[in-house]
């Protein structure tokens, strides 16, 4: 008996969430592909301690709680905002271009959304309660056991069927063999760490190919030559307009001083830890 994951519509929604499950990686490992530095886990104590006598955990540095479910895959729990900082979005194509990832994230004000890669492929996604993958397994028996009804591009959830979004997590779960540690995920008995950058690098120019948005792509501290700038369509596959392997806009480093805003993250300033540091 697992705990699975369909406990997470209760136990995790109140505030909202984003939570990530990525498969073959350690813990340690996913903190810094969302952004952590290295080293720099923090234990529940030390964390509980931390958000005790600092002055309001909505104004720290993005804080995820990260564990493992003991069979071979290891997982995030964030806030819903995490997710949108312009750092995260080159890195965190990494993830999802060669990983097994399911992503479930939930504002509260929007319904739940779900995205799931296979080897780095598109799998199967599940936005505003219906979904375009028609033949999948998994759409299937939102079919046959939830009463999903099927229209001509879509399956989605039927008008007073009582279908819940646990039912859905529950199927997704058994579909992928996911599982949650519930009691250490509630009561955050699990190691904490920072995923802010504590230097905020701000793009100044747009990408050279396409003209949208560039990113910061590498790190550690994000002092000069350490990172690079990326379109944000970095590796985004089946994207119109852009090729299968994403658009190549880049700008090397060491990054030009006038082609970026380089200045502390002053969410740090707010952070007081128990050693005083």
């Amino acid at each position: 008996m697992t705990d699975g994951i369909a406990w997470i519509d209760r136990g995790l929604r109140e505030f909202g969430f984003s939570l990530t499950l990525v498969e073959g990686i350690a813990p340690e490992e996913l903190a810094v592909r969302l952004g952590a530095q290295p080293g720099t886990l923090m234990d529940a104590d030390t964390a509980a301690e931390m958000l005790r006598l600092s002055p309001g955990e909505w104004d720290l540095p993005d804080l995820a709680m990260v564990g493992g479910t003991g069979d071979g895959w290891a997982f995030a729990v964030e806030s819903p905002e995490a997710t949108d900082r312009p750092d995260r979005l080159g890195p965190g194509r990494d993830l999802w271009s060669t990983h097994t990832v399911v992503n479930i994230w939930d504002s509260t004000m929007d319904p739940p959304m779900i995205r799931a890669n296979v080897d780095g492929r598109s799998d199967w996604m599940f936005v505003e309660h219906r979904t375009e993958t028609l033949d999948h397994p998994l759409t299937r028996r939102l079919v046959v056991e939830l009463g999903f009804v099927e229209a001509r591009t879509a399956v989605h959830r039927a008008d007073g069927s009582g279908a819940t979004m646990a039912d859905v997590y529950r199927i997704v779960g058994d579909h992928y063999g996911l599982t949650l540690p519930r009691r250490a995920v509630v009561d955050r008995r699990l190691p904490h760490v920072f995923t802010e950058p504590r230097m905020r690098v701000r793009p100044k120019v747009p990408c050279p190919v396409c003209g949208k948005q560039m990113v910061p792509h590498g790190g550690g501290t994000w002092g000069p030559g350490e990172y690079r700038l990326v379109c944000c369509f970095y590796k985004v596959t089946g994207r119109p307009g852009h090729p299968p392997e994403g658009c190549p806009g880049e700008i090397p480093a060491p990054v030009p001083a006038d082609a970026v805003l380089v200045e502390p993250n002053r969410a740090y300033d707010k952070v007081v830890m128990p050693d005083g540091s």
